[in-house]
């Protein structure tokens, strides 16, 4: 059936028409913010990376132990080759793979993140729509079509013109804005242990490199100014060598595959740079995402056996053995992580599979259960939690941790069925049905 894309564009916008006549409360910025979320997160590809979404999540950890945000920050990772960053009201931040996949260290990627914590920080946004007393019909148009569009060629090509364009038109903020925005946020990541160089330097090696002449829409989101470099440089007299964790070489290489298509010449590239050096750890591994890719089994368990760095061996490996289906070796290795490891719970996603394809279901479930608090960062947890405790007889958790996750991915009606399901199992005066019930009327109002 062919989507009728016009009225799904002006059901949006009648949802947010209250957006168009009155100054926004922190409250209602909560409830608009969430519906635009809702629009957006079931209509476009989010990225169900583990590593990315974990790393992320750490990264808006530690800026918000340094910031006091007016909201809980809620950051949202786009499958797109588009390289964009941005924040809409009620605490919600965009990040797309390809913007991720451009940065050269964890400082920059941090800097970027910690920029628009600031924009919602100050309230950039909000005070503008209060100020023109309307919202960007445009950009929200653009990003729901985006979104919804049937084809990837389509999908782009709106990403390209129409958030850019829109965006640039009316949400393109003032210099005071972005000067406020770049001092907060250097600020928020140097308190964070990121420095606060990250968006200088990124903003820096993109004008170098011509980047931001193929890719604009960040820029064209945050003007692009010379002076805000050297405002910024002048914040920090004495610039201190800021370390990226060990994962993060390997969190770049996954975002940048990820926005590469199969079976192009970038495959070539990955793998004639790993047999060029085998003992580059990074080429290693992006060779073999890419026979994992390809259905290259042994090539692929190859290339992964041969990183050898020991923060991260045995989960890379791990990993591999997992995606392999070798489950028994997976399970070994990647029990040898230790809880104090960077690497221990991202570990735990595959030990759980591996024990579920093993038929060790009770393991498995402890697993999923130790990761659900990592649930709204990375909702696969919650779905299958959910689907290993129905068919393990648990049928009310089941009903209710489908419920949270269609939540966590934006599909509302399904997970009011689900959690409605859930209460009807445990019972209406049980403890678990009240809570449930509380969660549903908070739904409800929004």
């Amino acid at each position: 059936m062919k989507k009728n894309y016009p009225l799904i564009v002006i059901t949006v916008l009648f949802i947010l028409t209250p957006l168009l006549l009155f100054g926004l409360t922190i409250e209602e910025e909560k409830k608009y913010g969430t519906q635009i979320f809702n629009e957006i997160a079931r209509s476009t590809n989010i990225n169900n990376d583990p590593y990315i979404s974990f790393h992320i999540r750490k990264i808006k950890e530690k800026l918000e132990s340094v910031a006091n945000m007016p909201f809980d920050i809620v950051i949202t990772i786009i499958e797109s080759s588009a390289m964009d960053a941005f924040a809409t009201i009620g605490g919600y931040v965009y990040i797309t793979t390809g913007l991720i996949a451009q940065c050269e260290k964890e400082e920059e990627l941090a800097g970027v993140i910690a920029h628009e914590f600031a924009h919602i920080y100050r309230r950039h946004i909000a005070k503008r729509y209060e100020k023109e007393k309307y919202i960007n019909i445009g950009m929200l148009s653009s990003i729901i079509l985006a979104m919804l569009a049937p084809d990837q060629k389509t999908k782009e090509a709106i990403l390209t013109t129409g958030i850019a364009s829109a965006q640039s038109l009316s949400l393109k903020y003032s210099r005071e804005d972005e000067d406020e925005a770049d001092s907060f946020g250097s600020k928020f990541a140097e308190s964070a242990g990121y420095g606060g160089f990250g968006i200088a330097e990124f903003l820096k090696r993109l004008r170098l490199s011509g980047a931001d002449k193929i890719l604009p829409q960040y820029l064209l989101t945050h003007p692009y100014h010379d002076e805000r470099i050297m405002k910024l440089e002048g914040i920090w007299k004495e610039r201190k060598p800021i370390p990226d964790s060990p994962l993060f070489p390997f969190i770049l290489v996954r975002a940048k595959i990820s926005n590469i298509m199969h079976g192009t010449p970038s495959d070539e590239i990955w793998i004639n740079r790993y047999k060029k050096n085998k003992s580059d750890p990074v080429a290693a591994y992006g060779a073999y995402l890419i026979y994992l890719r390809k259905g290259n089994i042994d090539e692929a368990l190859e290339a992964a056996q041969s990183i050898r760095l020991p923060e991260v061996r045995d989960l890379l490996y791990g990993e591999a053995l997992t995606l392999t289906g070798k489950f028994k070796d997976a399970i070994e290795t990647l029990k040898k992580i230790r809880q104090d490891s960077n690497c221990y719970y991202i570990s735990k996603i595959f030990l759980a599979k591996s024990y579920e394809a093993q038929g060790e279901l009770k393991k498995a479930l402890e697993e999923w259960s130790e990761l659900i608090k990592f649930g709204n960062s990375y909702p696969e947890i919650l779905y299958r939690f959910a689907m290993l405790s129905g068919r393990m007889g648990m049928e009310a958790r089941g009903f209710e941790y489908l419920g949270r996750y269609y939540l966590a991915i934006g599909r509302i009606d399904q997970a009011k069925t689900n959690l409605e399901k859930a209460v009807s199992r445990y019972g209406i005066n049980s403890k678990e049905a009240k809570e449930l019930l509380l969660l549903l009327d908070t739904i409800k109002k929004k």
